[in-house]
């Protein structure tokens, strides 16, 4: 009975198909515009909307069209704004969303059709699409980033008006109803609740409600989503943090299909070093050591760029004390040839490392030229600090450490001595490109320590000693005299100044921060000049020196209170401060 009711109704369908009004006046086979409709309709049956995004010409027409006349042609014209409204127009590149009033008069004209539901809800689509394609603009005002959060805001606010308007007038198209089951992507969080399924390597819910709202990949909403994952991982207990940590790396490192930009993967590493620090076991993890190194620099290089990206001192330190053991481990493990020596003196340095504020390595031949991976990631880690050795055995390689106002330097090869120098006393610039043996081993006041017998023992008590005596103004290793007080009844204060400037001066380099700005030098000497630029190095602040040609010495300290002491210095030496650019000394070198 079925089948018989089935085939009549099938017969019915096929006669009323084959009605001659409709066959001889059905339109051309292969017109476009019935082609077109056809496409709008099989779109409407599929996604409920029947819109799609305008093509980019049309776009740029309405936009610059509203740019110079600031009114609407149309309704068509007003959603074609909608859509672009983060779209940058013409030549110049202007967005709507960067200018407040331009943007205000969008949203005012789109909010005075809120009566009129279907095209209300066309331009709630179109600034739905601009809201998911904003991207910051590089201006330096945050005109663009407001007015995203107030477009954020009023599609928050109409997003439940649309969706009953588009009830009363029928089924809601899905797009509607999925916003509605995600409407956190309109709040101060939007991808928070994505972070879990991301921590657990599942992209598949995201990549559902991106597909679903026509969302790109390039849009901001995966890049807030991985953060948020991050922000997750390190929000963590210890164990799970740390359990969390390898996939974090993995992303910011580029080792897996999702990627972040430079920015937020920069970002991402000061998250996550920060977090590591605050652990109760901070072992060293290498792989967090060099991506730190990659994504922010060298901890006490590039000071300044740590202060500004991860502003943790103490994640700082954690990096820097890694870095330095690591590289320690580098020369003893891989550039030195001296057999059993090598652990111990790998041991004695490593028992140092705290106390070393600076390391250069020049490296011979073979080091500079090895291909192996252990060669090439010494070499990177080494990146700022390596220079050239040119030595006849290209196995040889040299290390220097800073401790306080020393200079130690240590070779690979054997038949050396450790070598220590008053660091200025030492006639070579470290910044040099190159080095020979006797640039190293240079005959000025230097001790030297053989690696024979307990020689460990021996240079332990001749580094405290030399530290206690060497003063920093003047480099001789000798042990520095007691300073002789004048008596108060007999003493001029201008010689009292002398005295106490002196006593400054004969401190070592750890006093260039805690000086005091009592007493004021009017001409700066060369080992003061140099004492000031090797400061500037080691805290990462800029200067110019150009009292060579008539100029000034200007140490670049924009926020003088990071560095008050130093600052005090400054003006214990003449210098004279700058409101936003630093401080300056006038005079000849």
């Amino acid at each position: 009975m079925s089948n018989s009711r089935s085939l009549g109704a099938l017969k019915l369908a096929l006669g009323e198909a084959m009605d001659p009004q409709l066959v001889f006046h059905a339109p051309v086979w292969g017109d476009p515009q019935a082609m077109s409709r056809a496409l709008r309709e099989i779109r409407k049956d599929l996604a409920g909307s029947g819109e799609t995004k305008p093509n980019a010409d049309v776009m740029q027409a309405a936009l610059t069209r509203f740019y110079e006349t600031q009114t609407f042609a149309s309704f068509t014209e007003l959603k074609y704004v909608c859509y672009g409204v983060t779209v940058p127009i013409g030549k110049h590149k202007v967005r709507l969303i960067d200018r407040r009033p331009l943007f205000g008069q969008v949203l005012s004209a789109v909010e005075k059709r809120e009566g009129q539901v279907k095209q209300f809800r066309r331009c709630y689509q179109g600034l739905l699409s601009a809201y998911f394609g904003f991207s910051d603009s590089g201006e330096d005002d945050d005109s663009g980033s407001a007015n995203w959060r107030r477009l954020r805001g009023f599609l928050g606010t109409k997003l439940d008006g649309v969706r009953k308007g588009a009830r009363q007038r029928g089924e809601p198209p899905p797009w509607l109803d999925l916003l509605g089951e995600h409407r956190n992507l309109l709040g101060e969080d939007p991808c928070a609740p994505y972070a879990g399924a991301l921590a657990n390597g599942d992209t598949s819910g995201l990549r559902a409600v991106c597909e679903g709202l026509g969302i790109p990949s390039s849009s901001w909403v995966w890049d807030d989503a991985l953060m948020a994952y991050v922000r997750l991982v390190c929000s963590g207990s210890d164990p799970a943090y740390k359990r969390g940590l390898p996939g974090v790396l993995d992303l910011v490192n580029d080792r897996i299909e999702l990627r972040l930009p430079q920015r937020l993967a920069t970002k991402a590493t000061a998250l996550t070093v920060s977090r590591y620090s605050k652990c109760e076991d901070r072992t060293e993890h290498g792989g967090l050591r060099d991506t730190a190194l990659a994504k922010v620099g060298n901890p006490w290089l590039a000071r300044s760029a740590w202060d500004a990206e991860v502003n943790d001192e103490a994640a700082r330190q954690m990096v820097e004390g890694w870095l330095k053991r690591r590289l320690i481990k580098d020369f003893f493990e891989l550039l030195a040839q001296d057999g059993g020596a090598d652990v111990r003196r790998l041991d004695y340095w490593l028992k140092w490392e705290p106390k070393i504020s600076d390391m250069w390595f020049i490296l011979g031949a073979d080091a500079r030229r090895n291909p192996s991976p252990e060669f090439k990631g010494l070499r990177s880690r080494m990146a700022g600090r390596a220079r050239v050795l040119t030595d006849p055995n290209g196995l040889n390689n040299a290390f220097v450490m800073r401790i306080g106002p020393l200079l130690v330097i240590e070779f690979g090869a054997t038949g050396n001595a450790c070598y220590i120098f008053a660091a200025s006393d030492f006639k070579t610039d470290l910044d040099e490109p190159q080095f020979t043996l006797t640039q190293l081993k240079q005959r000025v006041d230097e001790t030297r320590i053989s690696h024979s017998g307990p020689w460990e023992g021996k240079l332990d008590a001749e580094l405290s000693r030399l530290l206690r005596s060497t003063p920093a103004s003047r480099g001789h290793l000798r042990v520095r005299p007691a300073p002789v007080e004048p008596r108060p009844e007999t003493a001029w204060p201008a010689a009292q100044q002398i005295a106490q400037t002196a006593q400054r001066r004969a401190e070592s380099l750890d006093s260039l921060d805690d000086a005091s700005a009592e007493g004021a030098g009017t001409k700066l000497s060369v080992f003061d000049a140099m004492q000031i630029i090797a400061h500037c190095r080691t805290v990462g602040l800029k200067y110019e020196d150009r009292r060579d040609k008539g100029g000034s010495f200007w140490v670049l300290m924009h926020d003088p209170s990071e560095f008050r002491s130093f600052a005090s210095r400054l003006v214990a030496h003449g210098f004279r401060h700058a409101e936003g650019k630093g401080y300056w000394l006038r005079g000849e070198r």
